[in-house]
């Protein structure tokens, strides 16, 4: 009977052990706590660009440590003296500011292989043995506009508007908290995160921290052949909206001889009891400073909160595709876009209210372009071209992964001067202004989705647990087209 309770004594302790070693990131079910769903590229304004955005970047109080055991574990509480921590900027990675080694791995992982975790015992002369997880703690304080306040009707209770706050890049994973509270995680290094904020934030000095992980479970679909970084790497920033805004968008242009389609297919969200009934979606087609065209759609059509057995049946039929065209655009002769001629046009998206005034705006760049393969050639408006292409990667010498726009425009430039007109990112969604510079630069983008697993060929990619891990990342790769 002894040897009984002793063996149940010692099977609860383990699994007790168990429980209190779980950690998020080194679990591939848990890949994102509150993350706002993926969306496409676009920041939206009221009347001109940036004037309902707030950037975070600049210096912020940081604290780093070898593994995460060191960490200050309540470090983001409000009343937490942080006084005597150094200064980091935001974005920057640590290796190339003093804080831990960098790593240049070709295929292969720099800690022990064991999936999902990344902290059990490497070899004893590997880097990690020592630096096992290097975790960063950051703080720092914002104070929002007073426009932005989430003030409530006392009568309703309705608040006027959202505020999110946006990652375009952490390296690997990370928690956020704001005034204390804990608001979500997030993890892969390179796709954005997004977090509605609303609840958290109030009027005048707010406070936000943020704990970062070099390694989670992610890393072990990031095994790239490049150099192994830690940090906030892209901006961050904050955002405000209206209690309806357009979450999402996508377009598409199609050719019918010498007229062009540009289909547009929005996607709203609506917050505090909003419908969406008395709005519209008005989309301007813009050349210059001249209007191509216009159309519109009510945006309670498109939320259908009531699901109408009509609308479903049209725009989600039970069989065959769904439908796209929300709005639609028909443009005579336009100005195509190509490598050698890359036109672009405007796309106005405002999102009109009860008195036809404008509650918020968003800008895109478009362009008219037909890819399709034929007869074993890649045709571009019906063309075949030759691809001169390079693999690029973002790094800088001195700043690691952090790209600056003299940078990417230096880049951009040695290529057309070299007559690249391709360019494959390796390997992994880039920095969001890449692609508006490619665009308007005119360069070919092979996009990716930052899944590489070299370190263990294809036994993840063949293990249908982490399935749901490398659709997260196939899903967040952002971007306008369809």
């Amino acid at each position: 009977m002894k040897y009984w309770l002793l063996a149940i004594t010692l099977l609860v302790g383990g699994i007790t052990n168990a429980q209190e070693q779980h950690h998020d990131w080194e679990d591939n079910h848990v890949l994102q706590i509150n993350r706002e769903p993926a969306r496409a590229y676009f920041i939206p304004f009221g009347e001109h660009q940036g004037d309902r955005t707030l950037s975070l970047n600049g210096q912020w109080r940081f604290r780093w440590t070898k593994t995460p055991d060191e960490r200050v574990k309540d470090f983001y509480r409000t009343n937490y003296d942080d006084s005597q921590w150094a200064t980091l900027a935001v974005p920057a990675n640590w290796e190339v500011n003093g804080y831990g080694t960098p790593i240049y791995i070709s295929a292969g992982y720099p800690f022990k292989i064991d999936p999902p975790y990344v902290m059990r015992e490497p070899k004893a002369d590997w880097t990690t043995y020592v630096e096992r997880n290097p975790t960063g703690q950051y703080r720092r304080t914002f104070t929002l506009p007073d426009s932005w306040v989430c003030c409530c009707d006392t009568a309703t209770y309705k608040t006027f508007g959202q505020t999110f706050l946006r990652f375009e890049g952490v390296m690997s994973a990370f928690y956020v908290w704001v005034n204390g509270h804990r608001v979500g995680y997030s993890q892969g290094s390179m796709e954005p995160s997004e977090f509605n904020v609303t609840p958290y934030i109030k009027k005048g000095e707010n406070q936000i921290a943020i704990e970062v992980y070099k390694y989670s479970d992610g890393s072990y679909l990031e095994d790239q052949d490049f150099w192994r970084f830690g940090g906030i790497h892209r901006d961050v920033l904050l955002y405000h909206t209206p209690n309806i805004r357009l979450r999402d968008v996508a377009v598409r242009t199609t050719p019918v001889d010498k007229q062009w389609t540009l289909a547009i297919n929005p996607q709203f969200s609506v917050y505090h009891g909003e419908t969406g009934e008395g709005y519209r979606l008005v989309a301007t087609l813009l050349d210059g400073p001249s209007i191509v065209c216009c159309d519109s759609v009510a945006t309670d059509e498109v939320l259908d909160l009531q699901h109408k057995a009509a609308r479903m049946n049209e725009w989600y039929p039970q069989r065959g595709y769904r439908k796209f065209n929300r709005m639609e655009i028909k443009v005579d002769n336009p100005r195509l876009w190509s490598a050698e001629s890359p036109n672009l046009y405007t796309l106005k998206l405002d999102l009109k209210g009860l008195d036809g005034k404008t509650v918020e705006n968003t800008e895109l760049k478009v362009g008219f372009r037909d890819i399709r393969i034929k007869g074993g050639q890649l045709l571009i408006n019906g063309k075949a071209i030759k691809i001169r292409g390079v693999n690029r990667h973002e790094h800088d010498p001195y700043t690691a992964r952090v790209m600056t726009e003299e940078r990417m425009l230096q880049d951009l430039r040695l290529m057309k001067a070299a007559h690249i007109n391709a360019v494959r990112l390796a390997h992994y969604p880039n920095c969001p202004r890449w692609y508006e510079l490619c665009d308007s630069m005119g360069m070919y983008v092979m996009d990716e989705a930052d899944c590489e697993t070299h370190g263990l060929r294809g036994t993840l990619a063949s293990t249908p647990d982490w399935g749901d891990a490398f659709l997260d990342r196939a899903i967040r790769r952002e971007w306008l087209w369809s």
